[in-house]
């Protein structure tokens, strides 16, 4: 009877030692963590929480090199507009009816945002942007590049693959480079839609334009965006003035 007591003793106390040491390794765990948050080089004690629509997006990498592996000079990087969402605010609160409107991109989307949009900060020493959810231009699951097939427009956006100007006069005399760019039209073909916007008692309201059509839209409307090397346009739907079907 004695030694099945001590067993049980010897077994209490080990199990009493692991979780002592459990929780100090925890303990210890949460102090080193804790000790690399830091915003701004300044040292917080808590993640970083986006409130409203905002979320927290870890930028990515300066594109340092072309498609075609030529190095690009510092003066020719184009400042990063995509990331990934780190974390999300609930959502915005409409002024009129107090309907929340949650935040439809989940945390781990990649995502592409204007390149005036949001507030930079530095985040555990990594460049961070806080932009709201309504200035995502396409989000897109994934560790795959941005595509066609992948791309999703957000709320009540459209995607449109730009019609080009003619480079060529009706005489037949080429045009500078400079004067073709100039006479961008701001006619575009219908490639990929967002849901619509909420209305505000939270209803999706259905987007006006299919799939295939065309559109004319506001000169100077939208943000510029290469896919695959050709080009498009991302434009909220009321920049678009009037629509019509192919031939």
């Amino acid at each position: 009877m004695a030694v099945r007591r001590l067993i049980v003793l010897c077994s209490v106390v080990s199990a009493f030692q692991r979780s002592t040491y459990r929780s100090f390794s925890q303990q210890r765990s949460l102090e080193r963590f804790r000790a690399e948050l830091t915003i701004d080089e300044i040292p917080i004690a808590s993640e970083v929480e986006p409130l409203h629509n905002y979320m927290l997006i870890k930028v990515a990498s300066t594109v340092d090199a072309t498609s075609g592996g030529v190095l690009l000079p510092e003066k020719a990087k184009e400042k990063p507009t995509e990331g990934i969402v780190v974390a999300c605010g609930p959502g915005r609160i409409h002024p009129d009816t107090a309907f929340l409107m949650k935040t439809v991109i989940p945390v781990g989307s990649r995502v592409l945002y204007g390149k005036f949009d949001g507030t930079p900060l530095k985040y555990c020493g990594e460049d961070h942007q806080l932009i709201r959810d309504d200035d995502v231009l396409l989000a897109w699951q994934g560790e795959e590049t941005l595509t066609i097939d992948n791309a999703t427009p957000i709320r009540d956006r459209v995607l449109l693959k730009v019609t080009k100007a003619e480079d060529v006069t009706t005489t037949g005399i080429a045009l500078a480079p400079g004067v073709a760019q100039q006479q961008k039209t701001s006619i575009g073909q219908v490639v990929k839609l967002g849901e619509g916007r909420l209305s505000s008692t939270g209803e999706v309201v259905p987007m006006p334009v299919e799939i295939g059509q065309f559109l004319k839209y506001r000169d100077y409307a939208g943000s510029d965006i290469k896919i695959g090397g050709e080009d498009f346009v991302c434009i909220r739907i009321d920049a678009a003035l009037a629509k019509w079907s192919g031939a």
